[in-house]
């Protein structure tokens, strides 16, 4: 590895119409998106993504998220990027991420868990055995150990979707940005257009494919500004698909007050 050569990767993104909310901000899903972008290239950089993973019959899946977000860009709005690989721990490797606006200010921050499965049997391998310490910069842009998040004690909310062709990624299954589409749109509709959510914490537990028929259940928070709870399940197998806890800040006065 080129010693200096920077362990980041920094890429610049406009906040297109078709990823506006009917307030004119980015939605939640274009955000992740972005992230998503911005690790495919650093792993393409670094000659670690899912392309050079299948050439020894392995992949890449993501296991946890965490995203705060303390602005959400206008349409038009140009935004930075930053990533790198920030620690591994037996089967886990972390990446976190930063966003800043044209004033270079931090608007949202981000930290995730992956790990590497074999392609045919579905099985994780270790990563310490296969990602190079020289790629770690253990800096973290959210503080997170990843506890098992709480399940839905009390049915308030349900959804019901169906998994479309365009939901599925380079692996076949759901990719990860759609189940914080699914977290979203298992939201109950005053929510949905009261606010937007300023916390969001996600964990995949197994995977969706095409045809799939997916529940949300939600549970209401305890208190005001409190969390919201959801799981994600598969009807047909009676799976967990996920585990999602999202904050959610209301529209207006405030809005964009800085959480960093």
């Amino acid at each position: 590895m080129d010693k200096t050569r920077s362990l980041f990767l920094t890429g610049n993104y406009e906040i297109l119409s078709f990823e506006a909310d009917f307030c004119g901000r980015a939605h939640l899903s274009a955000l992740m998106n972005y992230l998503q972008e911005a690790a495919r290239r650093h792993a393409v950089r670094e000659k670690f993504s899912v392309f050079d993973l299948a050439e020894k019959g392995l992949t890449w899946v993501v296991s946890r998220y965490h995203l705060l977000v303390s602005r959400y860009p206008r349409m038009g709005e140009t935004i930075l990027v930053k990533t790198w690989a920030s620690g591994k721990h037996g089967f886990y490797a972390l990446r976190d991420f930063q966003i800043f606006d044209e004033r270079k200010d931090l608007i949202a921050a981000a930290t995730s868990s992956w790990m590497i499965i074999e392609l045919a049997s579905r099985r994780p391998v270790r990563v310490e055995n296969l990602f190079p310490d020289e790629l770690i910069l253990e800096e973290r842009a959210l503080e997170d150990d990843f506890p098992t998040l709480p399940i839905v004690e009390r049915l308030d909310h349900r959804a019901v979707f169906r998994v479309m062709f365009e939901d599925l990624d380079y692996n076949r299954h759901v990719n990860n940005v759609v189940y914080s589409r699914w977290a979203v749109e298992g939201m109950p509709r005053d929510i949905l257009f009261s606010g937007r959510p300023q916390e969001l914490e996600i964990n995949y537990r197994s995977e969706a494919f095409y045809g799939d028929e997916i529940e949300v259940i939600t549970q209401t928070p305890e208190t005001p500004g409190g969390f919201w709870i959801q799981q994600v399940y598969n009807l047909a197998s009676g799976k967990e698909v996920s585990r999602i806890r999202s904050r959610w800040k209301s529209y207006g006065p405030g809005e964009d007050s800085n959480v960093f």
